[in-house]
């Protein structure tokens, strides 16, 4: 039979095999220039846009402003009547630069329990208050200590909101600020702690990192910070709410907080404070900020809240400037930010934070 299959020689077989080598090293090369200058395009077109950026930068998105104009925030008197004059010590010498906005947060608000009264007296009960409470308004009821240890104390409670205050006449009776019998700082957190438990005291949003037992002397009717336990006559513990858009939330007084216990000789709870104001996290809006150096000129101009003064110097050389959040003693709103100026643990002063424009008078 003839065989009609067809023949390769070897000559024809290395012709094509050195075709398909040099069309592979081709498209090699091709695909090489190809991908260089689309990396040379990349980085020029970059180059080009950090150029743009440089000369015509993208204006920042709009502050948000949901809220309209916010109420004024609420501070106290200032603990000097002094006038003051300010020196800018930092580091470099100069006010540093901050974000030009900042979040405000919604204060959670509490709404009428028909059950608040019976959950703030079975409250008081497990905290040791037994006697019936008088009543202060439809929502605030005074419950009175039994006097079995010559220390009157009074707890007040809100009973909507669950905020209350443990005060006492312990500035009458030496006995109580003696130091005899003081916990340790570790204790006096426990016994802190404890209260707020049987108060039913929700703190989820408390940072326990935070939390402090500040060492106190009492001479000539008020509380003096002391360093050694040896030294110590009280312990106030304060509790810290955590921090909000990784910013500090900071109080009326620097040292303490809206949550605090004071303890006394023999673990005697002298005092105590819960004045809960929670962020709403998810509902908030942005708000243009004043420039730190627009707050340092207001504070020159005695325009910010002295919160804290050691009283040695009328003029105050600021170390630290930095942004933070404000809630006060008082019912507010909104949680808004401020500036802090302060000069290492001495002196501390406040200024709002939002620009005047968006701050209603």
């Amino acid at each position: 039979m003839l065989d009609c299959t067809p023949k390769f020689s070897y000559t024809q077989y290395m012709i094509t095999l050195n075709q398909a080598s040099y069309d592979t090293k081709e498209i090699m090369k091709w695909g090489g220039i190809i991908i260089a200058g689309l990396v040379i395009l990349i980085v020029i077109i970059r180059m080009l846009l950090a150029a743009k950026e440089m000369i015509f930068p993208t204006p920042p998105p709009k502050p948000t402003v949901l809220f309209g104009q916010l109420e004024p925030q609420v501070f106290p008197k200032n603990v000097t009547d002094q006038k003051l004059t300010y020196t800018m010590n930092t580091l470099s010498g100069y006010v540093p630069a901050f974000t030009y906005e900042a979040k405000v947060f919604p204060v959670q608000t509490a709404t009428l329990d028909l059950l608040g009264f019976s959950r703030a007296k079975r409250a008081a009960v497990q905290a040791g208050y037994t006697n019936e409470p008088n009543k202060l308004s439809d929502t605030l009821f005074e419950w009175i200590y039994p006097d079995t240890s010559q220390l009157t104390t009074k707890l007040t409670m809100d009973t909507i909101n669950y905020n209350y205050n443990i005060t006492s006449d312990y500035l009458n009776s030496s006995t109580f600020t003696s130091g005899q019998g003081l916990p340790d700082q570790n204790g006096a957190i426990n016994i802190a702690h404890n209260l707020l438990g049987k108060l039913n005291s929700a703190t989820t949003d408390v940072d326990g990192s935070k939390t402090q037992a500040n060492l106190l002397s009492f001479n000539n009717g008020s509380l003096t910070p002391v360093k050694k336990m040896a030294d110590a006559q009280l312990i106030r513990v304060v509790f810290h709410q955590s921090d909000l858009d990784t910013i500090p939330i900071y109080y009326e007084d620097p040292n303490s907080s809206n949550i605090n216990v004071l303890i006394g000789s023999n673990s005697q709870i002298l005092e105590a404070t819960f004045m809960h104001q929670v962020a709403v996290l998810a509902n908030f809006s942005t708000y243009p900020l004043k420039t730190a150096q627009e707050a340092y000129d207001e504070l020159q101009q005695g325009k910010g809240y002295i919160a804290l003064y050691d009283g040695k110097s009328k003029n105050i050389p600021i170390n630290n400037v930095f942004l933070a959040y404000y809630i006060s003693s008082q019912p507010q709103k909104y949680i808004m930010p401020i500036f802090v100026f302060a000069q290492d643990d001495i002196f501390y002063a406040y200024v709002p934070a939002i620009t005047d424009v968006w701050i209603g008078k």
